[in-house]
């Protein structure tokens, strides 16, 4: 490995580190990383110069003797980053700074008849008040294609009406609308994957999320494979195409008001079940709408139906949901620390 590979691959580790763990020492950034102290020192310093760190304070010495080292963070005030869902009628938004901090959450409100106008009307307030926004995620209803194109599902829309989302040119849109930061536009399911990922400090490399949504209804679901977003060939890996007639029912009683969640999961079941032996993930997790308003109690009387399945189940709601909106903020700050680890490298 040459000297500049080496380089760009410890800016990585570090900056991964403080995301997760910080604030830090350089001792203890020295410590996650396996880095000798001299290199620590030399890539905070970089850092430092494109502004992306600060001092947060000193460490408490418990007893140690000697001048107590600096404690180091991301300046949040130096970059911070939006994340949008763009639900049926509304549009979440997450406002996060580089180090994952949640700094606001706006639920803006639109008639849903061009769904290009909300976001961009959304994401340019958010700018204009707040200079210091490095690059927006939006997360959809609807796969994203590896080229980038999106096949759109179904919406409401008011009154019920039932019609398809429009994300045509979405992406196109929003690149020329906001040239000069990075946008990223992700299937909800794969942002709410990478937001647990997120969570759990990235510290299970391998997982599947179901997220159940109600308004509309529909499962999505998210693959994190190897400590990253599976696409697949074409960008649709995870999407579940049923056509159990059994499955079928459970999903339309469940939208006539005729079940309740807790009747439906076990129509999914057989499919977890499934994707439990052939992909063998660390743990299968469960988010989405219908969950987010179950009580505590109501969570865990789900538990039983896990009963046989190999790998554990995370059921991630009620006040633990996970809200797709900041995944896609997340996933475009990760898009812009390529570009700081390339400032520095060219610096």
């Amino acid at each position: 490995m040459n000297k500049r590979t080496e380089k760009r691959q410890n800016l990585a580790q570090l900056l991964a580190v403080l995301r997760r763990y910080g604030p830090l020492t350089q001792a203890r950034i020295k410590e996650y990383c396996g880095l000798q102290a001299s290199t620590v020192s030399y890539l905070m310093n970089d850092l430092k110069r494109v502004g992306l760190t600060r001092v947060a304070g000193q460490e408490l010495q418990e007893g140690k003797v000697g001048k107590p080292g600096n404690v180091m963070q991301l300046d949040n005030e130096r970059a911070s980053f939006l994340g949008l869902y763009v639900e049926d009628t509304w549009i979440d938004v997450y406002r996060i700074g580089i180090d994952g901090t949640t700094q606001e959450t706006r639920h803006v409100e639109f008639d849903g008849a061009s769904v290009k106008d909300a976001v961009i009307g959304a994401v340019e307030t958010e700018l204009s008040a707040y200079p210091q926004i490095q690059g927006a995620g939006i997360a959809i209803k609807g796969i994203v294609y590896n080229d980038g194109t999106i096949k759109s599902g179904w919406r409401r829309g008011r009154g019920d009406e039932k019609s398809f989302w429009n994300f045509t040119g979405l992406s196109a849109a929003l690149g020329q609308a906001f040239p000069n930061i990075p946008v990223v536009v992700e299937n909800d399911a794969n942002c709410a994957a990478e937001l647990y990922h997120y969570n759990v400090r990235r510290e299970q490399k391998n997982l599947v999320l179901y997220l159940l949504n109600q308004i509309p209804f529909g499962i999505g679901c998210g693959l994190i494979l190897n400590d990253a977003i599976y696409r697949g060939r074409s960008g649709a890996a995870g999407e579940i195409f049923e056509k159990d007639a059994k499955f079928l029912k459970c999903a339309d009683d469940l939208q006539r008001g005729n079940a309740t969640v807790e009747q439906f999961l076990p129509a999914i079941l057989p499919h977890m079940m499934e994707t439990a032996y052939l992909l063998e993930p660390e743990c299968i997790v469960l988010a989405g709408s219908y969950l987010n308003k179950l009580s505590e109690r109501e969570l865990k009387s789900l538990e039983p139906l896990w009963d046989g399945m190999p790998v554990p189940v995370v059921v991630a709601g009620g006040e633990e949901h996970l809200n797709p909106a900041k995944g896609a903020a997340l996933l475009v700050t990760d898009k812009f620390i390529e570009t700081i680890i390339e400032e520095v490298m060219r610096g």
